[in-house]
């Protein structure tokens, strides 16, 4: 913990224990660094800024990048209506990372968006956090919800890898981490559902500790992933409306392919 570089501190109290025992310590740490390292450059910020800005441009998507902080999201006055359309334009920004090309920002916490109700328009401004996932990381990352979402094995296969990244688990661990990314994934899967940090951080304990049992060990990416995924789940939970992740996945994947999606 006292390792953790200064950008990734907020996200500590998010941090299950049990993670500490199956990472890649030294990789984790050389690639934080690195993201450390270019969190006080706003020149590389901007660039990285623009590049998403063009691909939200391009893919049609209601999201405008802001060029300064914008005031904390504040739901309380908003119509469920509303808090519904904000949601599913967080999950439209959160896939679209994750398909396109270029940086992923990583703080998707409520102090970075803000809402437009006339236009029906989100607001994100991307700070520092962010870093370019290797290729590979991506594509397995892509399989790992394509193989939920569109119950393909092959592609979970290939995304479950990713739980047991150069090491060699106890027999069965596969078959137990699929069980368990299933019960994090709930009726996500198949319909509407509730984000909670709650669950987020429950599911995530019981995957930590079968890795750790197992003695399997993660790609050092998913740690930023993960950092992702905490500010994600902190945003949609405030929200507290039901959203489609399924939805929002599907209609992504025309940014990757534009003759596949929904």
């Amino acid at each position: 913990m006292r390792l953790t570089p200064e950008p990734f501190r907020d996200f500590l109290p998010y941090t299950s224990l049990s993670a500490l025992k199956v990472i890649h310590t030294g990789q984790v740490l050389q690639r934080a660094l690195e993201i450390a390292k270019r969190y006080g450059s706003d020149a590389a910020r901007q660039r990285a800024a623009h590049a998403l800005a063009a691909s939200l441009g391009a893919a049609g998507l209601p999201i405008e990048v802001a060029a300064s902080p914008v005031d904390a999201l504040d739901v309380t006055a908003l119509t469920r209506e509303a808090r519904a359309a904000i949601g599913a334009r967080v999950l439209d920004l959160y896939f679209h990372q994750l398909q396109a090309q270029g940086p992923w920002f990583l703080d998707l916490r409520p102090r970075h968006f803000a809402w437009d109700d006339a236009q029906g328009r989100l607001e994100f401004f991307p700070s520092g956090l962010w870093y370019e996932p290797a290729p590979d990381f991506r594509r397995r990352v892509q399989s790992l919800y394509a193989g939920f979402y569109r119950n393909d094995q092959a592609a979970l296969a290939e995304g479950i890898e990713l739980y047991r990244w150069d090491s060699s688990p106890s027999p069965g661990f596969s078959r137990r981490i699929e069980r368990l990314l299933r019960e994090h994934f709930g009726a996500a899967d198949t319909g509407e559902t509730r984000f909670s940090i709650g669950h987020f951080r429950a599911t995530f304990d019981r995957i930590f500790r079968e890795t750790a049992e197992s003695k399997a060990r993660l790609h050092p990416e998913l740690t930023f992933l993960g950092v992702g995924l905490v500010g994600l789940y902190l945003t949609l939970e405030q929200l507290q409306t039901p959203l489609n992740a399924a939805r929002a996945f599907e209609a992504s994947v025309s940014v990757r392919n534009p003759h596949e999606g929904a």
